[in-house]
């Protein structure tokens, strides 16, 4: 027994270790039995035509012709019998034929004792025996079916008259009809390949858990460990919240792969494009992929087109009507330089997307871990914000939020060291850095320029004799970039002047994101300002928003309307708070990802919420290894509440005066500048002993239980 515990003993992390993974298998294994197992039925179905208002009954044969471009594994058509005393009895063929050629392509057969009998409106799923394969465009077709009757009883199946497109045609026992049977294909059905990618992921997160914790036992410094966790957690969003599952990510993507084709084509001038053109290559089209709302079909649908190589000719390009999201390229180089060498791969579209959103996934991990080496405080802080589950969706996302969160978090830890790290006196090559990134941050979004005002964090004698001068021209520089963004008067006099068309326009493109949410990016005209400040979400609007643009629209929370109806104002942030800060709350950690406004949204747990709040409370609470006077403390307080203001303002000014709360705000907002928000400590409830590393572990764990949350809420979809 003896030798046994001092086994134990000498080897408990080792121990530990293998009991964590049992454990994380345990649960998967769990789930899998619960929610997985016996999904492999679900199918992916559309309308051909789900229109019907009568009824036609077969005798001997009826043939439908009709277009499709997409695969087919079943057809489902309304059957039922002409009288439900006297159901139809016998078996009923199915052909399915290329009208072009009259080749067969897929048969069955199905006795008719099992189609409903009444006159409800019930589709009846008639499956191949073949699958039809999409050659990658519209194909014609013939549906016959042939029942062969044994009884009296006859069948019909229920059409829509009239209306009939060029190449559709319906004919019953040899007579045309004018008219189009309702008729669903189904296009897949997800069969193994779900129990085959939970697995995959399931062995991903093990695999993610062991290593951190690994690294943990070693003592690795707190900036490697969250390289490491922000970099694989990253990529795991990164699979299960694919391209155009982000928030507005569709005009992201859009201004990445313009920036690429603007390198790409040698006939077009570098980083110059028309905000509602769009440039892709000519085959970078898949109705499948650009889905705000994926489901399993989106992920069965991403694993079969990876591995295909693009046949476009090289440097050849074309435009599409979408709208990208400014004409600003700055937040968008690493992404778009990702996209060009994807294009000059001759990568797939779907390959091409997933390489830009890993580049912007690199950038944060790298500079984000930088972030957490070079500040003198609150280092947890940095490390808990870098993991949250919503800054990692953003992360592994084309959205400008990526890059701009890696810069924000750097920007502030390396001010931060400048102000109160060991270096005593600071040369302008210390300063060469903080002034790039600062002339990026502060034309980009304007909500965060205060963040300049970090500069004045730092004591004059470690500027030297100048320091008053350094602060000032570099304060007047970061205004200065501002100023001379092209963007930049556009926001001005959208907040000043009392007209609202900016708004009017956020109002309408949100309605039509609500009305045809499954719009392909194809498709979408909504106005590309709106995507870069306007989130997709419309929670404030009263019942009456299912409008476009009207003339309420056009009259906002403006400068001049705020300053003139104060207490409205008022009313508006206290409605806000009051219905809305459970959602706020939310949309800091990530309670909410994916596009907001979605028939089924990706919903967190409040649990998960919770946990990670109380992650966020112990990170704050553990004791620092430098020493900050509360000026400094405070002053970086005072700094992240001007940018939320600002924020805060912003989304105000965007609100119609009809609302009842504020247009479209959420809590992910405050990302950029969440570390220099909770930089003020009580003394009272700070740590004993300093457990940093084991917070950042306790985030990976956390984080691995908002993906399973995920993952589970796909497959619900």
């Amino acid at each position: 027994m003896q030798k046994v515990l001092k086994f134990c003993k000498d080897h408990r992390r080792a121990l530990t270790g293998a009991v964590l993974v049992f454990f994380l298998f345990a649960v998967f294994a769990a789930v899998w039995l619960t929610h997985i197992r016996g999904q492999g039925e679900k199918s992916s179905s559309w309308a051909i035509n789900d229109q019907f208002h009568s009824f036609v009954t077969i005798e001997e044969r009826m043939e439908q012709r009709f277009s499709c471009d997409r695969d087919l594994l079943a057809v489902s058509l309304v059957l039922a019998a002409e009288d439900e005393d006297v159901p139809p009895e016998g078996e009923l063929e199915l052909i399915l034929s290329d009208s072009a050629t009259g080749q067969e392509l897929a048969r069955s057969t199905g006795d008719m004792r099992y189609i409903y009998n009444g006159w409800e409106a019930y589709y009846t799923t008639l499956g191949l025996d073949r699958f039809v394969e999409n050659p990658g465009g519209p194909v014609e077709y013939t549906l016959t079916l042939i029942p062969h009757y044994t009884g009296e009883g006859r069948l019909c199946v229920g059409y829509e008259e009239g209306g009939m497109p060029a190449g559709v045609s319906l004919t019953v026992d040899g007579e045309e009809v004018d008219g189009t049977v309702a008729l669903l294909g189904t296009q897949a059905r997800v069969g193994g390949f779900l129990t085959k990618f939970y697995w995959v992921f399931a062995a991903g997160c093990i695999a993610v858990a062991a290593l951190l914790y690994w690294l943990y036992c070693r003592g690795a410094a707190l900036h490697r460990m969250v390289f490491c966790a922000v970099l694989l957690l990253g990529f795991i969003f990164n699979v299960l919240l694919p391209p155009y599952a982000a928030p507005d990510e569709k005009y992201h993507i859009n201004q990445s792969f313009t920036l690429a084709c603007t390198i790409y084509n040698p006939d077009l001038p570098v980083a110059q494009s028309h905000i509602r053109d769009t440039l892709r290559r000519p085959s970078d089209q898949d109705a499948l992929l650009q889905v705000d709302q994926t489901t399993v079909f989106t992920w069965q649908h991403i694993v079969k087109v990876l591995g295909r190589a693009n046949t476009d000719p090289t440097g050849v390009t074309q435009d599409f009507p979408e709208y990208q999201v400014d004409s600003s390229y700055t937040l968008y180089w690493i992404s778009g330089l990702a996209v060009l060498v994807g294009f000059w791969l001759h990568l797939s579209f779907a390959a091409t997307l997933f390489l830009g959103r890993l580049a912007n996934l690199l950038f944060f991990a790298f500079l984000s871990a930088w972030a957490v080496k070079r500040t003198p405080v609150a280092k947890p802080v940095f490390a808990v914000a870098a993991m949250l589950p919503m800054t990692l969706h953003l992360a592994a996302s084309y959205s400008r939020d990526s890059n701009l969160l890696a810069l924000c978090f750097f920007f502030a830890a390396l001010l931060l060291d400048l102000a109160f790290g060991p270096r005593e006196r600071i040369g302008w090559k210390q300063l060469v850095l903080p002034v790039l990134l600062a002339v990026i941050i502060a034309p980009s979004k304007v909500v965060y320029l205060p963040l300049a005002a970090l500069i004045l964090l730092i004591p004059g004698v470690r500027l030297g004799r100048f320091s008053r001068w350094i602060k000032g021209g570099f304060l007047a520089l970061c205004v200065a970039a501002f100023l001379l963004n092209s963007g930049s008067a556009y926001l001005l006099s959208g907040f000043t002047h009392s007209g609202g068309d900016a708004a009017a326009g956020a109002v309408s493109s949100v309605v039509q994101e609500q009305a045809a949410p499954e719009e392909t990016a194809s498709e979408d005209t909504a106005p590309a300002e709106v995507a870069s400040e306007a989130p997709a979400q419309e929670t404030s609007s009263p019942s009456g928003a299912d409008s476009m643009s009207t003339e309420a629209d056009m009259i906002c929370y403006t400068l001049p309307y705020i300053l003139s109806h104060p207490l409205d104002t008022f009313e508006l942030c206290v409605r806000s708070v009051v219905e809305q800060g459970d959602h706020y709350l939310s949309t800091i950690v990530g309670g909410t990802l994916g596009y907001f406004g979605l028939d089924k949204p990706l919903d967190l747990a409040w649990g998960w919420v919770i946990l990670l709040y109380c992650l966020l409370g112990l990170a704050w609470l553990c004791p620092d290894e430098s020493t900050v006077p509360a000026f400094g403390r405070w002053g970086a307080l005072l700094i992240a509440l001007c940018c939320c203001g600002l924020a805060v303002l912003g989304c105000i000014s965007w609100t119609p005066t009809y609302y009842e709360t504020i247009y479209g705000f959420q809590g992910r907002y405050f990302l950029p500048v969440l570390p220099l928000l909770l930089l003020v400590q009580p003394k009272a409830l700070r740590l004993a002993g300093d457990c940093r590393r084991g917070i950042v572990f306790a985030a990976v764990l956390a984080d691995i239980g908002v993906l399973l949350n995920v993952f589970l809420a796909v497959v619900a979809r």
